[in-house]
């Protein structure tokens, strides 16, 4: 698979190699720490809830967060053949940094000494963005709910170095693919359960690049292509929701990504500091860093809990709790992460709506906390367009000591 990142030449390719740049000539060469746990592509309404969605995933995000929710993107009793068309369903993100890597940048990008610069007006975090794209179809099959999409998402981050100043942790993944899920429901859809399966082809770059080569263009470009994973894999992920009674009352959530379908030994838990025998999504091809994080997703077991009380005909709320990254260990094998600090896997959020709950809103307003941090979004539908916001916090320290990543997220689509 060829890199979009690097071998089809896009903006965002020359905008991260100057940024890393930027970011790595910046004044002290502060020691920083960034692990994140390894996470799939989070859409941008999740992220407004704090991350809190395994027991509300009632649209199309339940395909990244509990595929059990695909039976909750329309009525039960629903049964036209195609019930949703989403295109292109667009996201892009960024750090709150990358403006003044991008301004840095400007019309300096040439002259590595020009950027250098404009160090001392930089913060000490890393540098983040992501973009991508899910266009998927929402039809039945013999009656069940099923959907059918294609996504692309391309990630990359930069930072030094802890144990090494001279150098830099640079990360570029890539990955493109496509999904398919069936949901199960009852009559009165207040209980679902759901499978899908991902295919995915993954180029990525993660090593320690020498400061001197990252203020060469050229010399990065080809360190990165010579030292790229190329690998693909098929991820599975399930779901359940059962709501009681009717949505006054709560409904529960658990879901199972990147279901155990192989194991990787000698894994590095960056948290636990540990080699472990970790299980979920293993990817095969060619590795030119047996040792990256992007070799296998960890399977992620997620529980939660929401209520949706009513204030009235027009609005309404939908209150969520959830734990995400539960580990279990089985023999020598480890399900998930161990070693994460409970903050790093607590979520909780309000979402307030407009509307009729069983049906997609006109208008949310969210607020939440994630990994310890607060979240704020809104979404908002006008006819066939959707448009999302969100303004989250992610937790990039490997210690008990939080680190703060503030990232923005939107989304746009349109849906038939």
């Amino acid at each position: 698979m060829k890199s979009r990142l690097v071998e089809r030449g896009l903006p965002l390719r020359k905008i991260c190699l100057s940024a890393l740049i930027l970011n790595l000539l910046s004044g002290g060469w502060e020691t920083v720490r960034a692990e994140e746990i390894p996470e799939s592509f989070v859409p941008v309404r999740p992220n407004a809830v704090g991350g809190a969605f395994t027991a509300i995933a009632n649209d199309e995000d339940a395909i990244w967060t509990n595929p059990a929710g695909i039976a909750r993107i329309r009525k039960a009793r629903s049964r036209s053949t195609v019930n949703l068309i989403k295109i292109p369903a667009i996201v892009v993100g960024a750090n709150t940094k990358s403006k003044e890597f991008i301004q840095g940048v400007g019309n300096n990008s040439e002259n590595a000494d020009q950027i250098a610069a404009q160090a001392d007006e930089l913060g000490d975090k890393p540098f983040w963005a992501t973009t991508g794209a899910y266009p998927l179809m929402m039809f039945d099959i013999d009656k069940l709910p099923a959907v059918i999409g294609a996504y692309t998402t391309t990630t990359l981050k930069s930072v030094v170095n802890e144990d090494n100043p001279e150098l830099a942790n640079t990360n570029a993944v890539s990955d493109v693919g496509g999904i398919f899920g069936v949901a199960f429901t009852n009559r009165n859809n207040r209980f679902n359960v759901g499978v899908q399966a991902r295919y995915l082809a993954r180029y990525a770059y993660e090593d320690k690049v020498p400061l001197t080569t990252l203020a060469d263009g050229r010399a990065l470009q080809k360190q990165i292509k010579e030292k790229s994973n190329k690998s693909t894999a098929l991820a599975v992920d399930m779901g359940m929701l059962w709501t009681f009674a009717d949505f006054w009352f709560p409904t529960i959530g658990v879901a199972v990504l990147n279901a155990p379908s192989g194991c990787r030994a000698n894994y590095l838990n960056p948290f636990s500091k540990s080699r472990i025998n970790v299980c979920g999504t293993v990817f095969s091809g060619e590795f030119a860093n047996e040792e990256a994080v992007s070799t296998v997703d960890p399977t992620d077991i997620r529980y939660g809990v929401s209520i949706t009380p009513r204030f009235g005909n027009k609005l309404g709320a939908r209150i969520a709790v959830d734990m995400h990254h539960n580990v279990v260990i089985a023999g020598d094998k480890v399900y998930g992460l161990d070693g994460l600090d409970l903050m790093k896997q607590l979520h909780a959020g309000i979402e307030f709506f407009t509307g009729n709950p069983l049906l997609p809103s006109p208008v949310t307003f969210a607020f939440g906390l994630n990994q310890g941090y607060y979240t704020v979004g809104a979404s908002v539908r006008l006819g066939a367009l959707s448009l999302d916001f969100a303004s989250f916090g992610r937790d990039i320290s490997s210690t008990s000591s939080p680190k703060e990543d503030r990232r923005l997220l939107g989304g746009l689509s349109l849906d038939f």
